[in-house]
C-alpha cells in the first residue's frame, strides 16, 4: 500500500469526524465519522445530499461568526455549533478548523474536525432549567411566608384573633409546600433508594389523605369503595406520594377531583381521580420520568419530580404507582399492601 493509500485508510478509520469544505461551503471531503455525527448512513449519501454546510446550521448567525473568525485568525478552536440532522434531530458539535491558503495568502479551503457535545449541552440546559424551576417554586411560598410574617410582626394588634389564626394557617400551608418540595429533591437525588428512610407500620390511609387535603383549598371528596382502609407502609412517605398525586391532579387534571380507596386482592388501591382527558398511551411512561412535565398546560414552572418520586417511594414500600383511564376518570393508582 502506498503512502497516499495508507493516509486515506487512516482518514477513513479515525473515530474523529474530519471534513474539508470550499470557501463557499461545499463539502469537498469527509470521513465516515462525520457522516455518523450528521446522521447519514454513508459518506456518499452525505456528499450527495449535503450541498453546503450552511444548510445544516440551526442559527445562520453562527456560520457568519465562524467565517469571520477564521478569516481574521486563520484558525478556530472549540467553536460550539448547533446543527440540524436530516432526521429532524438537532445536535451540538465542537468545531476546530483552519484555513488552508496558497502562496499568495488566499484561502483555498477549510479543514477541520467535529466532536459531538450534545449530551454536555443538554445536561447544562437541564441543570439551568432545574435551578430556574426550583427557584421559582420555592420563591412563591417563601415570599408568602415572609410577607405574612412581616405583616403580623408590624401590625399584630390591628388584627383580630380570627385574622391572626388565618394568617398563621396560611404561613403553615406555604411552609408545608416548601418542605415537601425539598423532600422530593432529596429523594430524587438519591440513586440508591436504600438511603431513603422508610418506617413501615399499619395505619389508616384515610387519615393521611385527610391530612393532605386539609391544606388544599379545593373541593376533593374521599370515597371508601369496599373493605378496610388500613395498609402497611410508611405514613409519612405515603402522605408524600398522595400530596404529589393531588397536586398533579390540580395542576394538570380536570375540574372534578376525588380520592377513592378500593380493595384489590391483598392490596389496597388509593386512586387520585380527575375528570380530565386521558393521557395518551405513548406519554404514560414519560410522565413518570424525572423532570418531565405535562404537555400543553400553562404550568411550565413545575419541577417535574412529583410522579417520579411518588413511584419510587411506592415501590420502595412494596407497592406501585400506575396510571389508567376508566369510566371517564383519569386516575393515578397507588397500590400498597393491606394491613
Amino acid at each position: 500500500m502506498s503512502g497516499i493509500d495508507e493516509l486515506k485508510a487512516f482518514f477513513t478509520r479515525m473515530p474523529v469526524a474530519f471534513y474539508r469544505t470550499s470557501t463557499t461551503g461545499e463539502l469537498v471531503a469527509a470521513n465516515p465519522a462525520l457522516a455518523n455525527i450528521l446522521g447519514f448512513e454513508t459518506v456518499e449519501e452525505m456528499m450527495d445530499q449535503l450541498r453546503t454546510v450552511e444548510t445544516i446550521y440551526m442559527d445562520p448567525g453562527q456560520r457568519a461568526d465562524w467565517l469571520e473568525r477564521i478569516a481574521t485568525e486563520g484558525v478556530i478552536h472549540d467553536f460550539d455549533v448547533h446543527l440540524s440532522r436530516p432526521d429532524g434531530r438537532s445536535i451540538w458539535v465542537r468545531d476546530s478548523a483552519r484555513a488552508i491558503k496558497d502562496e499568495n495568502g488566499e484561502i483555498q479551503y477549510y479543514e477541520g474536525s467535529l466532536i459531538d457535545v450534545t449530551d454536555k449541552f443538554e445536561a447544562e440546559k437541564d441543570k439551568d432549567d432545574f435551578i430556574a424551576t426550583v427557584s421559582h417554586e420555592l420563591r412563591n411560598p417563601l415570599a408568602a411566608m415572609l410577607g405574612l410574617g412581616q405583616e403580623l410582626a408590624d401590625h399584630y394588634d390591628t388584627f383580630t384573633d380570627e385574622e391572626r389564626r388565618e394568617m398563621a394557617q396560611m404561613i403553615a400551608r406555604q411552609a408545608d409546600d416548601a418542605s415537601w418540595l425539598i423532600e422530593d429533591l432529596l429523594v430524587a437525588y438519591r440513586d440508591n433508594l436504600s438511603q431513603v428512610s422508610v418506617s413501615v407500620q399499619e395505619f389508616d390511609v384515610t387519615k393521611e389523605i385527610e391530612r393532605v387535603l386539609e391544606v388544599v383549598d379545593y373541593p376533593i371528596d374521599i370515597k371508601i369503595l369496599q373493605g378496610s382502609s388500613r395498609i402497611k407502609a410508611d405514613p409519612r412517605r405515603t402522605r408524600q406520594i398522595l400530596r404529589n398525586l393531588v397536586s398533579n391532579a390540580m395542576r394538570y387534571g380536570g375540574e372534578v377531583i376525588q380520592v377513592s380507596i378500593d380493595k384489590a386482592g391483598d392490596r389496597r388501591e388509593v386512586k387520585v381521580q380527575d375528570s380530565g382527558k386521558p393521557i395518551p398511551d405513548y406519554d404514560v411512561e414519560r410522565i413518570f420520568r424525572a423532570y418531565e412535565r405535562g404537555r400543553g398546560v400553562p404550568h411550565s414552572a413545575s419541577v417535574g419530580l412529583g410522579l417520579n418520586v411518588a413511584r419510587r417511594l411506592a415501590r420502595l414500600m412494596d407497592g406501585d404507582l400506575t396510571y389508567r383511564h376508566e369510566s371517564d376518570w383519569s386516575e393515578f393508582v397507588l397500590s400498597l399492601p393491606s394491613a
